[in-house]
């Protein structure tokens, strides 16, 4: 990704991809209850990466609040901002990646488009990112990050 935010400067593809081809390679099973592990799986490996560099992220939130606010100082015709918008639209893309990826490993489909979904686990994991990095409760984080999982399951069937 860009300079539009420090998040997007870093790329968890390769981290991710490693943690659900291995929880894959380890399943005898198939089916939403093999895609629940290997989402599990990646956004388990995804979150190490997110505390691990806090600066970063409260840098990209200031970019694109930053952004935000330079649009919304002109009189509001609700128009996207083309920079902001830019860096949502590339988390859609990588977040859309790792469900593809799970669904294909798990031998599921989802009963949405994948954009959709996408859309809204990215929001919701920079919701969780905001809070952790304003209270660090890493509990309450993880139960977030679970409830999405679960959430994320249950919008898929078995491919079969």
């Amino acid at each position: 990704m860009s300079t539009r935010g420090e998040i997007a400067e870093v790329r968890f593809r390769p981290t991710i991809c490693e943690a659900v081809e291995k929880a894959a390679a380890s399943l005898d099973f198939t089916g939403v209850r093999a895609l629940r592990v290997l989402l599990h799986a990646g956004v388990s490996a995804y979150w190490p990466m997110v505390k691990a560099a806090p600066t970063k992220q409260v840098k990209a939130y200031e970019a694109t609040v930053n952004a935000l606010r330079e649009r919304w100082d002109v009189p509001p015709d609700c128009a996207p901002d083309p920079s902001a918008r830019a860096m949502f639209r590339d988390m859609d893309v990588e977040v859309a990646w790792f469900l593809d990826l799970c669904a294909a490993r798990s031998g599921t489909q989802w009963l949405e488009p994948v954009e959709s979904i996408a859309a809204y686990a990215a929001a919701m994991l920079q919701g969780t990112v905001l809070r952790w990095l304003a209270d660090c409760d890493d509990e309450t984080a993880l139960v977030v990050l679970d409830d999405l999982v679960s959430g994320l399951a249950g919008r898929a069937t078995d491919a079969y």
